[in-house]
């Protein structure tokens, strides 16, 4: 059993599980240690934070972005940082708004299309909470509590439509993986590559750009990726950090991510992070 689980995600942004439910969860699967990242929010955090005290598990801040570099599409995690800095609060506050701008955009093309009716933005807004990342899973939650989805394809018909170049074409324009990095490390965090399946080629890069972490346990990493990641981790001195994400017990979802998983790090490598040894 692994110690530490840090890549969960809540109802904050995009899982299915409130953070007290994922520090009660976790303890039942015998997790010691967790961190809560969030898509672009740590407005969870103090609610995760509360509930771990409660629960005697240690706890650590983390939110993850994305922005790309070299033509891809990165997911940094953030982990352990100051959630007092300005820049990083500031950094939040910016990705929040353009991806509730981004989603109000999707949403009123969606109701001009009659795939959602019943539902104004101002009764999304209502049901939000300060912090939220407001996103498409935040809408279909509510159209679901409210019995308002589509008769035919349910909440799969208003997914695919919000995955579709047309709708994708609404949304605001994200940071650099660079800016994101900086930003991390800037407020004292940690900045680790996520799940860096056919992305081991680009560590060098990122490390000259300030990574210092990167995943190696984590429920989509495949073929020899997690030997691929222990490796550069030794070659860069990087810390190491992974989780269960969207998949297994603590994420509430469905279909191809209900499965067992209990993806993390150990006792060794959850205090190399919380204590710094690696500078």
């Amino acid at each position: 059993m692994k110690y530490a689980n840090l890549h969960l995600h809540s109802t904050f942004s995009d899982g299915q599980m409130t953070p007290q439910q994922l520090i009660l969860i976790g303890k039942s699967l015998g997790y010691r240690a967790l961190a809560l990242t969030d898509h672009c929010t740590d407005g969870g955090v103090t609610d995760f934070f509360k509930a771990a005290r409660l629960e005697y598990v240690e706890a650590i801040s983390g939110v993850e972005f994305d922005g790309p570099a070299f033509g891809v599409s990165l997911h940094i995690v953030a982990l352990d940082f100051d959630r007092d800095d300005n820049k990083i609060r500031a950094f939040i506050k910016r990705l929040c708004d353009d991806k509730a701008e981004g989603t109000r955009r999707r949403f009123e093309l969606a109701r001009e299309r009659g795939i959602i009716d019943g539902l104004s933005w101002n009764d999304v807004l209502d049901n939000s909470f300060e912090g939220d990342w407001i996103c498409e899973d935040q809408v279909i939650r509510l159209l679901r509590r409210k019995k308002l989805l589509p008769k035919i394809g349910g909440d799969e018909e208003y997914r695919i439509f919000a995955r579709s170049p047309e709708a994708k074409a609404l949304s605001l324009a994200k940071p650099t993986a660079e800016e994101i990095i900086k930003t991390i490390r800037g407020a004292g965090g940690i900045a680790v590559l996520a799940h860096p399946n056919k992305q081991m080629h680009l560590v060098p890069k990122l490390v000259d750009m300030g990574l210092n972490g990167i995943e190696i346990d984590h429920p989509h990493l495949y073929e020899d990726y997690p030997e691929q990641a222990q490796i550069a981790a030794k070659t860069y001195n990087l810390y190491v950090s992974g989780g269960t994400d969207h998949t297994g017990a603590m994420s509430g979802c469905d279909k191809t991510n209900a499965v067992p998983a209990l993806q993390g790090i150990t006792e060794e490598q959850f205090y190399n992070i919380k204590e710094r040894r690696l500078g």
